[in-house]
């Protein structure tokens, strides 16, 4: 069904980065996915969508629509919930739920959104048994914004499982205590020089790594590829058929492998990656131990001036610090693939690579690229540089307390992303005391089951080796 515009003359412009999620070459979507401890009220919940999500940002009452020139807009729209709300029948016989959600999700992967409508659907699975069990799914294109963005709009239009009128709380990834204001020094003194010199020094490694990530990111949207590992699949395999698992780590031992080092959370769960993949490669791939190997993991960095996720309200305000959108960049990440080191030197390395990356300001200037480049051209290069990488890590962080959507308590929430010219995704969010990893990988290219279970080991050594 075509939709009826309200405003046939136009209206906003699409974001460079929000016209290079929507282009023939390259069309992603963000599936938010969360496990409910009860079945969901479908007519209830529709409700909700009309009277709560549509009101908080305009942009899902719109379609992208081109003007005369062929500039996409986003145009509003009246929108019919019926039209994106999709409640699914399990099949005659279907009597495992999880696997059945898995299947479900992954199809979503090859199912596009249609183009004649807002780009975004609802999936109610409701499994009625005498262990009654609910999932739901929010399809999101990525032209409509990030997953800082996504987030920001769903927890918006959650509460507090326990008590609805307090506040929800996020966790801090951060261990390194606040930093004094700097010393009062003489300028005559030598102590003034030698801070000078410090500060000099800094500025000198920042231009030196930002020239040199710019230029191998620059490099490897044509003539830089990973090595031709068994892992990485031909051009289309963003359609292929993917499997997927997860693994659960408990933030308590998190912190603990967290504190043993000085890093923060993320250091961590990318040193779980490091050794976990390493050790997969060195299972299934013969190339493994070899030094000369090529893998690269790209991480979306979120490039907002105010970072973490902000009240809905806030971001579609005007000159917002955290605004609506996608506002990110791609971060290169070396894999080492020689298993020369033990777990937790692999987080001692993460954070090494991650603390040098920091001091790079690739991301900003590659993402401002982006913007110049024009639809098509930005779509070729975010697409050659995805598709000349290994894999791809995503991370979101979740709330502390359960939460509860239209008064129906969270068991569980996990996100994933389609459309990524990649055999293998990792996703991490952070919910009610605990990480959950997420495995999401091509059939016949990445064995999930044996890859989470490498990551599983690591971490399980990790904790070993702390408590030893």
């Amino acid at each position: 069904m075509e939709a009826k515009l309200v405003n046939s003359n136009g209206g906003e412009a699409v974001s460079p980065l929000g016209q290079t999620f929507s282009t023939s070459l390259f069309s992603v979507c963000i599936q938010a996915i969360f496990e409910m401890e009860q079945p969901i009220d479908v007519l209830s919940a529709k409700k909700a969508i009309n009277d709560i999500l549509l009101p908080c940002n305009p942009r899902f009452c719109c379609i992208m629509s081109e003007d005369r020139h062929g500039t996409p807009q986003w145009v509003q729209t009246e929108v019919n919930v019926d039209d994106h709300v999709i409640v699914p029948e399990f099949p005659p016989g279907q009597t495992e739920y999880d696997e059945f959600v898995n299947d479900y999700i992954c199809n979503i992967h090859l199912t596009p959104l249609p183009k004649n409508r807002p780009l975004w659907e609802f999936h109610f699975l409701n499994y009625n048994t005498s262990k009654a069990r609910a999932t739901l799914i929010i399809n999101m294109h990525h032209s409509l914004g990030d997953g800082t963005s996504l987030m920001s709009l769903v927890f918006c239009c959650v509460t507090r499982a326990d008590d609805p009128n307090l506040p929800l709380t996020f966790p801090s990834s951060k261990s390194v205590p606040h930093k004094a204001s700097p010393p009062y020094y003489s300028l005559s003194s030598a102590k003034f020089m030698y801070y000078m010199l410090q500060r000099l020094f800094v500025l000198v490694l920042v231009l030196w790594y930002t020239v040199s990530d710019v230029i191998g990111s620059l490099l490897r949207i044509n003539w830089v590829d990973d090595s031709k590992l068994a892992i990485r699949g031909p051009p289309g395999v963003e359609m292929l058929p993917k499997v997927m698992t997860h693994l659960i780590f408990p933030m308590e031992d998190v912190r603990k492998i967290k504190n043993s080092i000085g890093g923060t959370v993320n250091d961590v769960i990318m040193g779980v990656i490091f050794c976990g993949f390493q050790r997969y490669l060195q299972i299934t791939h013969s190339r493994g131990g070899n030094e000369k190997v090529r893998v690269t993991g790209i991480v979306p960095m979120n490039t907002r001036v105010l970072s973490g996720l902000k009240d809905i309200k806030d971001m579609i305000k005007p000159k917002s610090g955290a605004p609506w959108g996608n506002r990110f960049g791609l971060l290169h990440i070396p894999m080492r693939t020689a298993n020369t080191e033990s777990p937790l030197d692999s987080v001692r390395r993460a954070r090494k690579v991650l603390d040098r990356k920091k001091m790079s300001l690739e991301v900003f200037i590659t993402s401002r690229l982006l913007r110049y480049l024009g639809r098509q051209a930005s779509a070729i290069c975010m697409y050659n540089t995805l598709a000349n990488s290994t894999l791809t890590v995503s991370n979101l962080i979740g709330p502390m307390e359960k939460i509860a959507m239209n008064q129906i308590p969270v068991k569980n929430m996990f996100f994933s992303i389609s459309g990524l010219p990649q055999t293998l995704l990792l996703t991490v969010v952070s919910y009610m005391g605990s990480v959950r990893l997420e495995v999401i990988g091509v059939k016949g290219y990445v064995n999930c089951d044996s890859l989470a279970k490498c990551f599983g080991d690591c971490f399980e050594e990790m904790k070993d080796a702390i408590d030893a």
